[in-house]
């Protein structure tokens, strides 16, 4: 874990401390809690980003979707089957 100092005004630090207080938690915790609410869609873009580059970079830590499949023994139902047919017939009429 890193360390990061920030600056606040005498005002802002001193209701900052007192809503700590109030949710019975650290100064810290309200703003790791605000920046992960606020920029949430941003950060976890720039982590599966991290993810994916790692990944490509040595995909050996991967198996594919078939393989993973088979490995858990889920049978997924055939798009072809007849039960698939008959629920695209089915809304084709609907429509």
């Amino acid at each position: 874990m890193k360390k990061l100092l920030v600056y606040l005004d005498e005002d802002r630090h001193e209701d900052l401390k007192m809503l700590a207080h109030r949710h019975n938690t650290s100064m810290a915790d309200l703003i790791r809690y605000a920046v992960e609410e606020v920029f949430e869609d941003d950060l976890d873009s720039m982590r599966g980003q991290r993810r994916l580059e790692d990944h490509l970079a040595d995909p050996s830590g991967s198996i594919s979707l078939d393989d993973y499949l088979k490995e858990r023994g889920i049978v997924l139902p055939d798009r072809n089957s007849k039960r698939g047919k008959a629920r695209s017939a089915a809304s084709a009429r609907s429509r």
